[in-house]
């Protein structure tokens, strides 16, 4: 990791695979290193490689295969089951997010909907994780609004994957998502 940049951690980890994808190092069907060994290998913990590789996604670079892991695209595949719905925050928006205490992740101003798709009620993302708080935005055509959200209680049974946690809210709409897996 570079200290002197000005893209948060997980910004670097997305930016240098997706270097590695259009300089072909990284081809189509390409399997990624795992996220355990990412981190390690960025010095970063999980969730920061998580946010790298969510990144990649939305950008239709990878996609993830169940218990698998994540493969380069053909560019055009984008992940069916997530939602495409995204929101750019506004300038006020993003200065309340920016003074609660900042996470390794850094603070992003477009954020996409990491519910499963279709889904029912407004759309959501992960505005701010600070302080053991979960600060999501959730937005509709006409409004949207931060809130503090628990985590999801829902725990799968242990598995060689180290995403057993869900990564939503607490009484989201749709299928749990550990990882990049919705189950």
């Amino acid at each position: 990791m570079s200290p002197d940049t000005a893209l948060s951690p997980y910004q670097q980890i997305a930016a240098e695979l997706r270097h590695q994808i259009f300089t072909g190092s990284l081809t189509v069907g390409a399997k990624l290193p795992s996220e355990h060994t990412l981190a390690g290998e960025h010095r970063v913990a999980r969730t920061t490689v998580q946010s790298a590789l969510r990144v990649l996604r939305t950008e239709g670079l990878i996609s993830s295969r169940k218990g698998a892991g994540n493969f380069v695209t053909n560019l055009a595949v984008i992940d069916e089951h997530r939602c495409p719905a995204r929101i750019e925050l506004d300038h006020h928006q993003v200065g309340w997010l920016s003074r609660l205490p900042r996470p390794a992740h850094g603070l992003d101003r477009v954020l996409h909907c990491e519910l499963e798709h279709p889904h029912s009620g407004a759309h959501a993302g992960l505005g701010q994780h600070a302080a053991g708080t979960g600060w999501w935005v959730q937005w509709t055509l006409s409004a949207s609004e931060i809130n503090a959200i628990p985590h999801c209680l829902a725990v799968r049974a242990p598995s060689e994957q180290d995403d057993n946690h869900c990564l939503l809210y607490r009484e989201h709409p749709g299928r749990h998502l550990y990882g990049s897996d919705y189950s």
